[in-house]
């Protein structure tokens, strides 16, 4: 092990592991702290620090990080920032490698804090690594660590990476991410970056064998001309996808509020997605759906599509939304359209691209030879199912047993036609409503979403966040190789 790998496997899978500030009571901090990486499942050895204790949860606490009689990894700090610099400089002294600095009260709330945030910086270069200060820290499943609210994240690891200078979104990117079986590697909420920053961590992640896609909710930048070289050195073999917050004048203020960061103008920004090949993205939604994206697709470079839908407008209403975002539905030759003619209703279908086929709730042999006829004629490079009943909920008995069992077999048709031509298939499977009458049927389209996401199969909340997706992937995959030529 070199490079990065070697110098952060403190900080991603400590043996041993202090938390400085440990508290009995699970209403503190300390106490919480300690109780949710218990219940998480670290296999290390904690050290509890609190100099009022002699026993904590069961564990001896010592005084000071100093009276600790083993060697120490990863020291985690919760105590009032006014104390921090004492107890860092303790832990540089005892020999421990790194420290996650939960703390709050830095340079993002005065002067004050932005010289104990000098001291801190100034321990650090002496040879500890920090993460933070004000940040929720690391989520790491393999390591058994988890961030402060974050008991209930998946213990199970996957290909997935998350940086985050928010601790709020450190949180919410990974529950939104669990229901969408999205896997995590690492999350690492680092708040200030008065040591480790983003691009320290980007190329770590640029090493991780673990990692194969980046995700990022970024404010600033400390270092513009090293993050711009890494990016493009990393995005030529792993997507880095970047959600920047403060590129308006009102954000930028935001951000200097929230963690002292410099935000940059926007319009350097989109010079740096230009030239690095990484992924820009604009808010939770975005960021979730290019997730799911890259968890799901194979690597696809063009931009030929058909979308395949049931009614409502879906002719105009998928026109509209592709290419706007750049998704190309050619139009399919007469001979084409010929056969199609012959498999769909003659009344209330449209065969051009897009097809419509007429109802919601279609024959699942028609809708399978439709999705067969276009992939075997058109040389399109992928089909976009949409507005098609998926999820209807209905009693099992009589008519309804039969409307029941014709689900069913839609939902398989999807997954049967992907894995027969080998080209992509993606759901989109709408909300119907938001009132609580619609509750049922919610919990029905989640069942169905889970089941085309176990198969691989991406599933969208609407056609227009399909397409802006699917642009942006196919983008990436042709960047990418026009990057690697130069």
């Amino acid at each position: 092990m070199a490079g990065k790998l070697a110098e952060f496997e403190p900080i991603f899978f400590p043996k041993t592991h202090a938390v400085i500030g440990a508290s009995n009571s699970p209403t503190k901090f300390g106490g919480r702290f300690i109780k949710v990486q218990m219940s998480f499942g670290y296999k290390g050895t904690f050290f509890p620090v609190n100099p009022d204790e002699s026993e904590i949860f069961g564990m001896k606490a010592y005084p000071s990080v100093r009276d600790i009689p083993e060697p120490v990894d990863l020291a985690t700090i919760l105590i009032p920032a006014p104390a921090v610099p004492q107890v860092l400089e303790e832990c540089l002294q005892k020999g421990v490698k790194a420290a996650q600095i939960i703390t709050a009260g830095f340079s993002e709330r005065d002067e004050d804090g932005v010289r104990l945030e000098k001291e801190i910086a100034s321990i650090a270069a002496r040879g500890i690594r920090v993460i933070g200060p004000n940040c929720f820290g690391i989520y790491c499943p393999r390591g058994g660590l988890t961030i402060p609210p974050g008991e209930s994240l998946p213990k199970d690891s996957g290909p997935v990476a998350f940086l985050s200078q928010s601790g709020g979104y450190g949180v919410r990117v990974p529950r939104r991410g669990d229901g969408l079986g999205i896997r995590y590697s690492k999350l690492v909420s680092y708040g200030n970056a008065v040591d480790v920053n983003e691009c320290d961590l980007l190329e770590y992640l640029g090493e991780d064998p673990e990692t194969k896609i980046i995700t990022t909710y970024t404010e600033g930048v400390k270092n513009g001309r090293r993050f711009f070289e890494l990016l493009k050195k990393v995005s030529r073999e792993k997507p880095v996808i970047i959600w920047k917050g403060g590129l308006t004048e009102g954000g930028a203020r935001a951000v200097k509020s929230h963690t002292a960061s410099l935000s940059g103008q926007a319009q350097v920004w989109e010079a740096l997605f230009k030239q690095t090949g990484a992924i820009a993205v604009g808010n939770i939604d975005e960021l979730t759906d290019m997730t799911v994206g890259f968890y799901y697709l194979p690597p696809i470079k063009g931009r030929k599509f058909c979308v395949v839908g049931g009614g409502g407008g879906i002719g105009v209403a998928a026109a509209d939304a592709c290419e706007k975002a750049g998704i190309n539905l050619p139009v399919f030759s007469r001979e084409l359209q010929q056969k199609l003619l012959r498999i769909v209703p003659a009344q209330g279908a449209s065969v051009r691209n897009p097809v419509d086929v007429g109802s919601p709730f279609p024959n699942p042999q028609m809708l399978k030879a439709v999705l067969e006829t276009v992939l075997t004629e058109s040389g399109v490079d992928g089909i976009i199912v949409s507005e098609i009943e998926m999820s209807g909920w209905a009693k099992q008995s009589g008519q309804d047993w039969m409307r029941a069992e014709m689900l069913k077999q839609n939902q398989q048709v999807p997954v049967d036609v992907r894995n027969r031509f080998g080209k992509p298939v993606i759901m989109v499977l709408p909300v119907e409503g938001n009132g609580p009458e619609f509750a049922e049927a919610e919990t029905a389209r989640r069942q169905v979403a889970d089941f085309y996401l176990k198969q691989n199969i991406p599933v969208f909340a609407s056609l227009e966040r399909a397409a802006l997706t699917l642009s942006r992937f196919v983008g990436y995959w042709q960047n990418r190789e026009a990057i690697s030529k130069q």
